[in-house]
């Protein structure tokens, strides 16, 4: 599922996958970068509700990197 976030100078999209997945497009890059949340149904809600408030999508997702809620995936190369 895709939420398109409109109004924000920082997140452009975030794409819930299967298994916790996570995807953030950022306004500044066309690339997505992924994640994995501990628990991706809290943080859509959390989204929601943030953008319901007209609060910054970006200072939480921000904030869920910091606590370590939503941890990046990173590719090594091969």
């Amino acid at each position: 599922m895709i939420m398109q976030i409109t109004g924000s100078s920082a997140i452009a999209a975030i794409n819930f996958g299967s298994d916790n997945a996570v995807s953030v497009q950022f306004t500044s890059k066309d690339t997505a970068y992924d994640f994995v949340a501990l628990n991706a149904t809290a943080l859509k809600q959390e989204i929601e509700t943030t953008v319901t408030k007209g609060e910054s999508v970006g200072k939480l997702i921000a904030a869920r990197r910091r606590d370590g809620s939503l941890k990046e995936v990173v590719v090594q190369a091969s």
